[in-house]
């Protein structure tokens, strides 16, 4: 079981690690897409998505993903690690995001825009939609509520 343990804690802290990265280097066009969403939805405070939540995610990705690798903190992090997937499946399913969304940022990437902070329009985006983003989503809550059960406190 202590191999299972590891490789399950690894699988979801290097998971947590890389997408937590990508939130701090502009690789991550999610945020910016819910704000051009929820602004043209007409909710409050829609611009702080990009960047505030795109860092404030990528944060607690980052944190999660370190403590569920660390043998000491495994178990909280491991439980703390349930929430930025749960976060991904439900604004995934909600209209602020959607299950198909774009595969990325317009060629060329609107940095203009990015390096402005928004607002964001239709043509920032990559006209190619994919469930790609969703369904790892949905695996990624499903890894990490098996590592969660699996590495709870004995």
């Amino acid at each position: 079981m202590g191999i299972v343990k590891w490789v399950l804690a690894l699988a979801v802290g290097g998971f947590l690690i890389f997408f937590g990265v990508a939130k701090f280097t502009g690789g991550a066009h999610i945020f910016p897409y819910i704000e051009f969403k929820a602004a043209g939805a007409g909710v409050p405070f829609a611009e702080y998505a990009y960047p505030l939540g795109n860092y404030a995610t990528g944060a607690l990705e980052l944190l999660a993903g370190v403590l569920v690798i660390l043998p000491m903190t495994r178990s909280f992090g491991a439980k703390l690690a349930v929430l930025p997937f749960l976060g991904a499946v439900a604004f995934h399913l909600s209209p602020f995001l959607g299950v198909v969304t774009p595969d990325g940022y317009a060629d060329p990437k609107p940095v203009d825009v990015l390096a402005a902070g928004g607002p964001f329009a239709a043509s920032d985006f990559s006209e190619a939609a994919s469930m790609t983003l969703f369904m790892i989503a949905v695996a990624g809550l499903v890894a990490a509520l098996v590592n969660a059960f699996v590495q709870r406190a004995d």
